[in-house]
């Protein structure tokens, strides 16, 4: 619990440790066969039917075998902070039929929204071949690491939940790692509470040129850490933190370079991080307020046709405790130009809508 002071521990089920999961596998769900043909099913009868992920909703009325394991996964999200659910049959769907299938799963969740300034719903997690760094001359203008094989450093996304399913795996490296940011919190108020007001006044964020004309290229300050009830929540991108510094030419202070990578320091520590291997068929689901992930970077195989390949999905909730935190936390950086836009928004602003 918190206390005014700002610095005391959290002590709730979302300030775990690798060492909670030793011998827990709770977090890993599998469909059934009866609940994966379902699934099958829907994708392939909505796809002849001319459905796409703008015009399909209400999918999980028709998907009574997930119901059970999509609720176990919404508590989990709210407590924890992660859960993966493993068994989507993949290998017997198109790829028209798996971006319906993985966005009716995530209608058992909540709401899917736009990720980039192409409008994305499904957003393809896949080397493109950009240069992202986190130094100077590491990283191309504008670049999102989701588009490059690069180690990425603990970040989370601006929504309330990011969702990823994998198709294929990296010939080597590309192992998903997870880190609680309550954890981080507890740790830096332990032993460098001197960072703690650095990191809750908080950073502008660079909008990496996806904002419309008439935006700011740069958000206002973003907190790193807020208090929520008992919880401590938190925004964090560093690539996104260094870009707004940039852009502003305002170059962050030596206390906020400091401050900055002890979060950095921290979040590596390996006693905080918790790793997992995606095998196609599994999609991983996070709480953006409460969990922090990376990548380890990775090498594809030298035929394109087996490069890693994911897609991932942004989802807005509709209840606690995502409705519990400011409009800030929520939105502050995730809301602009074409991202964070629902297939009716995306409609209603003149854009194209994808298809499935």
């Amino acid at each position: 619990m918190t206390n005014g002071t700002g610095r005391a521990p959290v002590m709730n089920a979302g300030a775990w440790r690798a060492a909670d999961f030793a011998k827990d596998t709770s977090w890993a769900y599998r469909l059934d066969d009866a609940a994966a043909a379902e699934l099958l099913r829907l994708a392939r009868t909505a796809h002849r039917d001319g459905a796409t992920v703008e015009t399909l909703s209400n999918a999980a009325g028709s998907l009574p075998g997930l119901l059970p394991v999509m609720r176990d996964i919404r508590r989990d999200l709210a407590s924890r902070g992660f859960a993966l659910l493993r068994g989507v049959p993949v290998e017997a769907m198109s790829d028209a039929e798996v971006k319906i299938a993985y966005w009716a799963i995530g209608q058992f969740l909540g709401q899917g929204v736009t990720q980039n300034a192409r409008g994305d719903f499904l957003c393809p997690v896949t080397n493109t071949g950009v240069k992202f760094g986190y130094t100077d001359g590491t990283n191309e203008e504008n670049s999102r690491g989701y588009q490059s094989k690069a180690d990425l450093n603990f970040h989370c996304d601006p929504t309330d939940v990011v969702s990823l399913l994998c198709l294929r795996q990296a010939m080597s490296g590309g192992r998903s790692a997870i880190v609680s940011s309550q954890s981080i919190f507890n740790v830096l108020a332990r032993e460098f509470p001197e960072h703690l007001d650095v990191l809750m006044a908080g950073f502008p964020y660079d909008r990496k040129g996806e904002n419309w004309p008439d935006e700011a290229t740069v958000t206002a300050p973003i907190p790193v850490f807020h208090h929520h009830g008992d919880h401590v929540s938190c925004r964090y991108a560093r690539s996104y933190i260094n870009g707004g510094a940039a852009k502003l030419g305002h170059p962050l202070s030596a206390g906020q370079r400091a401050a900055l990578d002890a979060f950095d320091a921290i979040a590596r520590r390996p006693e905080l991080v918790f790793t997992m291997d995606f095998q196609p068929g599994d999609v991983q689901f996070l709480n953006n307020l409460s969990i922090l992930h990376g990548r380890t970077a990775y090498e594809d195989y030298p035929d394109p046709a087996r490069a890693r390949f994911l897609y991932r999905l942004w989802l807005v909730l509709d209840d606690e405790p995502w409705t519990q935190e400011t409009a800030v936390m929520r939105h502050a950086f995730a809301r602009f130009g074409n991202l964070g836009r629902t297939p009716e928004e995306w409609r209603a602003i003149g854009r194209p809508v994808e298809t499935a």
